[in-house]
C-alpha cells in the first residue's frame, strides 16, 4: 500500500493534536536506536539533515526531546536546532536526546561576529574593496577567531563524551547592516593594511575607504595584499581545526554557503577538511525551483544539474568533502511536494540533502510538509533514488501561502469607489517578489489587466500569475516567458466584490502597464521595489495616532523616501546610505492632516545607486498601496482600535 493513501490528507493532518500527529509518525516512519558509523555518512548512508526553525519556536526558541523524536521519526538523522549554539546545559541534553533516538547532532552558529560601533573596534571592522564598512569583526584580528574557538572547543569536548555530536554547522551568510557579499572576500580595515605595510616595510597614507582598493592596485600592491591576507585566513582556520584535532580528529565542519566565497575556498577547503573529517559543504542554489514557472519536473533536472556543476569547485581543489543540496520552504514554489521530490532528486546525484526548515508554522502546514519530508526519507532509506520522478500527487500551486497570508486582510479592507471602465495608462513602478493585487468589479463587468516583464541582470524567470474570485474561486492562471515580456488578464465578472490577482516574475521584476480597473498592491509584510522614482498612494484609519515606514537597502544599493500628507506637505523624509542601510521615518498625523490619500515618494538618494530597496509598515496605515491618488483603497478599523499607537517594528 502507497504511503500517501495511509496518511491524514493535509487539511486533516493541520488539526491534529501533537500527541496524535507524532503517533502517525511511529507508525509510518522508522529510525535505528542506534547511530549509524560515522564512516557511512555521505557514502552508504545519505546525510539528511533538519536545521529546525518550525518546531523550536513551539517551546519558545528552546529544543524539547519531542522535537528530536519527531525529526529521527521522520527519518532525518542530523539535527540542527537553529537558535542555542551558546546554551552549554541545553546543547548536552539536545546531544543525549539525539543519541537517544539514534540520530547526529550538530549545533548551528554564524561565523560572523557583530563588532561595536564604539572605538573599541575602530579599525578592526569589516571593509569592502566599494569602502563599505560593516559592524562585523574583520576575519583578520583574533576577536572573531576567539569567539569561535570558545564554543567549537566545547563542541569538540562534548563530542568525545557523547558520539552523536557530529560537528557544528557554520553559516557565512551576511546578515549584517551594509551587506555587500557574503563572509568573507578581503578586508581594506585599518588593522589589516598596517600589518601589511609592517611586513611589506612600506608606508600606506591614510586613505578613506573607498580609495583603499584602488590604491593598492594602482601602486602593484593589491596581489601581494590578497596573498597576504589569505595566509591570515589560512592560519586563523588551521590554528582552530588544531584545537578540535587534539580533541576529536574526527569532528566536522560544515559549511554554507558553498561552493563558497573566496575566504571558504581559500582557507577553509585546504584547512577544515581532513582525511578524518571531511568537509560538509552545504549549498543553498537548490532552496527552490530555478525558476517559478517551471513545472516541477523541470525544476528538479535543473536542480540536479546545478549541483553536479557546483561540486566540480571542491573537486577540483583536491579536498575531502561530502556535498549537500538544500531545501528551504519558504521560497516561493517550494511547497510540499516540491520539497519531498527535490530532497530525493538531491540525494541521488550528491551526497545528501539539508533543509532550512523555515515558512512552515507549526499548527498550520507544518504537518503537509512533514508529510512530504517523511516520504522522501523513506525512499531515501529504502534505495528508491528515482522516487522523485514519479508523477506529480497533488496539483501545482504557486500562491497558495501568499493568499493564505492575505485572506485575514480582506475583511478589513474597503476598496476605493472609483469606476474607471476603458483602460486607463499606470505609472511604471517595477516590483519584485511574489504579491496580490487587489481590485473591484461590478458583476458583468468585462476586466482587462495588462502586465509587463522587467528583465533584471541576467535573470530568465517569466511572469506567472493567479486571478482568484472575491470568494476564493480560482478563475484564470498563465504564464510569460521572458521573450514574452508581457501578459493579459480579461474576463467577464461573474459577481460584484474584490477580486485577488497574485503575480510574481521570480528573480525579475513586473509592473502594469495598464488596467480598467482601479489597483492596489498589498504591503502588509513589505514591498521590494527596484529603481524609481516612484509615487504610491495610501489612506490613514480615522484616529490612527502614529504610523512608521522603514526602508532599507544593500551595499550601494539605497533610496531617499519622502511622505506627503493629504494637503501636498512634507511630513517626513530619510534616505539610506551605503554605510547605513537602514532608516525609519515615524509620523505623527493630525486631525487636520489625517483624511484622505498620502503619498509616499521614492528617489535617488545623495549617495548610492537607486536599484533594490525594501519598504516595510508598522501602524494603523491600510495595508494596500494604490498607484493612483484618485482610487485608493481605506482600512476599516473598529471603534476599540481607534487611537491605539503603532506596534513595533518587524524585520
Amino acid at each position: 500500500m502507497k504511503l500517501q493513501r495511509l496518511i491524514p490528507s493535509v487539511s486533516q493532518g493541520a488539526s491534529l493534536s501533537r500527541g496524535l500527529m507524532l503517533g502517525i509518525y511511529l507508525l509510518f516512519s522508522s529510525y535505528a536506536a542506534t547511530l549509524p558509523p560515522l564512516e557511512s555518512l555521505g557514502r552508504t548512508t545519505k546525510l539528511r539533515i533538519l536545521v529546525d526553525k518550525v518546531m523550536q519556536p513551539v517551546a519558545g526558541w528552546h529544543t524539547e526531546e519531542w522535537m528530536i523524536r519527531a525529526t529521527a521519526q521522520a527519518g532525518f538523522n542530523v539535527y540542527c536546532p537553529r537558535i542555542g549554539y551558546d546554551r552549554p546545559k541545553e546543547l548536552r541534553q539536545v546531544a543525549q536526546w539525539c543519541k537517544k533516538y539514534g540520530i547526529y547532532f550538530m549545533p548551528w552558529m554564524r561565523g560572523t561576529l557583530p563588532a561595536p560601533q564604539d572605538a573599541s573596534a575602530a579599525g578592526r571592522r569589516l571593509v569592502w574593496a566599494n569602502g563599505v564598512e560593516q559592524p562585523l569583526w574583520s576575519p583578520n584580528p583574533d576577536e572573531l577567531w576567539k569567539w569561535m574557538e570558545r564554543y567549537v572547543v566545547q563542541y569538540a569536548r562534548l563530542s568525545r563524551e557523547i558520539p552523536s555530536v557530529l560537528g557544528v554547522f557554520f553559516d557565512f551568510e551576511n546578515y549584517a547592516p551594509g551587506r555587500v557579499r557574503n563572509a568573507y572576500s578581503l578586508s581594506y580595515d585599518d588593522w589589516t593594511l598596517q600589518r601589511f605595510a609592517q611586513e611589506k616595510g612600506i608606508s600606506i597614507p591614510s586613505l578613506p575607504f573607498q580609495q583603499r582598493a584602488k590604491w593598492l592596485k594602482t601602486h602593484r600592491l593589491h596581489a601581494a595584499f590578497e596573498t597576504f591576507q589569505i595566509r591570515l585566513w589560512r592560519e586563523h582556520c588551521r590554528a582552530l581545526r588544531q584545537a578540535v584535532d587534539r580533541i576529536n580528529p574526527r569532528f566536522r565542519f560544515c559549511v554554507y554557503p558553498a561552493p563558497g566565497t573566496p575566504f571558504i575556498q581559500q582557507a577553509i577547503y585546504p584547512e577544515w577538511a581532513t582525511a578524518q573529517a571531511p568537509l560538509l559543504l552545504a549549498d543553498a542554489s537548490t532552496y527552490g525551483r530555478p525558476s517559478n514557472t517551471l513545472p516541477q519536473s523541470v525544476a528538479l533536472q535543473k536542480n540536479r544539474k546545478k549541483l553536479l556543476q557546483n561540486r566540480k569547485i571542491p573537486e577540483k581543489a583536491g579536498i575531502p568533502f561530502l556535498y549537500l543540496g538544500g531545501i528551504d520552504p519558504v521560497v516561493h514554489g517550494a511547497d510540499p511536494e516540491f520539497c519531498g521530490k527535490n530532497a530525493v532528486a538531491i540525494s541521488d546525484c550528491v551526497d545528501g540533502y539539508w533543509v532550512f526548515y523555515e515558512g512552515p508554522k507549526y499548527q498550520e502546514d507544518h504537518p503537509h510538509y512533514w508529510r512530504w519530508f517523511t516520504w522522501a526519507n523513506r525512499m531515501i532509506q529504502q534505495g528508491h533514488l528515482d522516487a522523485w520522478k514519479q508523477p506529480r500527487v497533488e496539483p501545482e500551486t504557486w500562491f497558495d501561502r501568499l493568499f493564505a497570508k492575505v485572506r485575514p486582510l480582506l475583511s478589513t479592507i474597503q476598496a476605493p469607489r472609483t469606476q474607471i471602465g476603458a483602460p486607463i495608462t499606470y505609472p511604471t513602478v517595477q516590483l519584485r517578489g511574489p504579491l496580490v493585487l487587489l481590485f473591484p468589479a461590478r458583476q458583468g463587468q468585462t476586466v482587462q489587466i495588462r502586465l509587463r516583464l522587467h528583465r533584471v541582470g541576467h535573470y530568465t524567470d517569466g511572469l506567472v500569475w493567479e486571478l482568484q474570485s472575491p470568494d476564493w474561486k480560482i478563475l484564470r492562471q498563465g504564464k510569460a516567458p521572458l521573450a514574452q515580456k508581457k501578459a493579459t488578464i480579461q474576463f467577464s465578472a461573474s459577481r460584484s466584490g474584490l477580486y485577488k490577482l497574485a503575480v510574481d516574475a521570480g528573480s525579475n521584476a513586473w509592473s502594469v502597464p495598464s488596467a480598467n480597473v482601479p489597483l492596489g498592491v498589498v504591503c502588509s509584510e513589505g514591498l521590494h521595489l527596484i529603481h524609481g522614482p516612484y509615487q504610491l498612494y495610501f489612506t490613514l484609519p480615522p484616529g490612527a495616532s502614529s504610523f512608521r515606514i522603514t526602508f532599507s537597502g544593500e551595499g550601494t544599493e539605497t533610496v531617499h523616501l519622502r511622505v506627503l500628507d493629504p494637503q501636498n506637505h512634507v511630513v517626513a523624509e530619510g534616505e539610506t546610505s551605503p554605510q547605513k542601510n537602514t532608516a525609519t521615518v515615524q509620523i505623527h498625523p493630525t486631525p487636520t492632516n489625517r483624511a484622505g490619500p498620502w503619498t509616499l515618494e521614492t528617489t535617488k538618494a545623495s549617495s548610492g545607486i537607486l536599484e533594490d530597496y525594501f519598504l516595510r509598515f508598522a501602524g494603523g496605515i491600510c495595508p494596500v498601496l494604490s498607484f493612483h491618488r484618485e482610487a485608493v483603497f481605506q482600512k476599516r478599523v473598529r471603534n476599540s482600535e481607534a487611537g491605539k499607537p503603532a506596534p513595533a517594528a518587524s524585520h
